[in-house]
């Protein structure tokens, strides 16, 4: 026979643990959240990380907390979330060059798509031609002229050798017929600030960071790689209008917690995102920076980023690039 004793702790375990477990994830959140970006402050991505973290805040109770960790072409920031606790309380705001580039270049990674659990989409962001002033052309055109008469003396700056915005940089080369040298950096805004002072030639930049210094005349954007022009610059042509249809490119912007995280965790989170991205505040702002913020669930998510990680690895080996 079972003793009184043990059939009182019997039933305590099954139904006071078990409901405090599940209460744990119910409760959820109940201190504040950490994003990480793995760029610099002041690039694409932190802009529109910081503002869609102002409104989760808001959606969720909780402040969410920008942590920037630029470098590696977004490595060291994605490795320290996947080996974070699986709690939902620490986050990753992910690119392109994250899952769809890196595990094509790089022989030593610490971290792989399957190591995270999506989120939501965030966004789709086109990428910007930027020169700087000290470049004496105005067109795409004159650009293409320019750059071949100086074969390989122009540089342009990515957010890291083999990220999204270098891959770009080596297509508008070869579609041009030109040679470019690239130059990395942690993120956008230490490169924009060597393009406005002329030590950079131009920059491979998301649009919603170029097109405020291009309408304040503090950089020259030539193109971008939209299959629309911006609405706040219909000045701006795209590189599809001079026929350059194999650089329509947009650069994927996640949301992505570690794998194990609970399912209840990711799906509070979505709801809460859901509410942001499909809210006027955000997407108003963006959209006519040419950045077109967009939901998703967490299977879209994951699946974008699989058959972009596809795609990218196809381009890459026609390409024939390879990383350290």
């Amino acid at each position: 026979m079972i003793s009184p004793l043990l059939a009182r702790t019997s039933l305590w375990i099954f139904f006071g643990v078990f409901p405090l477990a599940a209460g744990a994830n119910d409760a959820f959140p109940s201190k504040n959240l950490r994003m990480v970006v793995p760029f610099p402050a002041g690039g694409a991505t932190d802009v529109l990380g910081r503002a869609i973290a102002q409104r989760l805040s808001e959606q969720l109770g909780r402040h969410v907390v920008i942590e920037n960790v630029g470098g590696a072409s977004t490595m060291i920031g994605a490795e320290r979330v996947a080996k974070s606790n699986p709690d939902g309380y620490t986050l990753l705001m992910a690119t392109s060059t994250t899952f769809s580039t890196n595990p094509h270049l790089y022989k030593k990674m610490n971290y792989k798509l399957d190591d995270f659990i999506a989120v939501t989409l965030f966004a789709k962001g086109p990428l910007a031609l930027a020169l700087s002033p000290s470049i004496p052309v105005k067109t795409l055109q004159e650009f293409a002229a320019y750059a071949k008469a100086r074969p390989g003396q122009l540089n342009y700056g990515t957010t890291g050798r083999g990220g999204n915005s270098h891959l770009t940089g080596i297509r508008i080369a070869a579609a041009l017929g030109i040679r470019m040298q690239d130059v990395p950096y942690k993120g956008s805004a230490p490169a924009l600030v060597d393009v406005m002072g002329g030590s950079l030639s131009m920059h491979i930049d998301q649009v919603s960071t170029s097109l405020p210094l291009h309408k304040s005349g503090k950089i020259n954007v030539l193109a971008v790689t939209s299959d629309q022009r911006p609405e706040a610059a219909p000045e701006v042509p795209t590189f599809a209008e001079f026929g350059y249809q194999q650089l329509v490119i947009h650069s994927l912007i996640a949301l992505f917690a570690p794998v194990a995280t609970p399912k209840t965790v990711v799906d509070k989170l979505n709801v809460a995102s859901k509410a942001v991205l499909q809210g006027d505040q955000v997407r108003s702002h963006f959209r006519p920076l040419g950045t077109l913020v967009e939901w998703s669930t967490s299977n879209q998510a994951m699946e974008m980023f699989r058959a972009d990680y596809k795609s990218a690895g196809a381009l890459i080996r026609s390409m024939k690039i390879e990383m350290e």
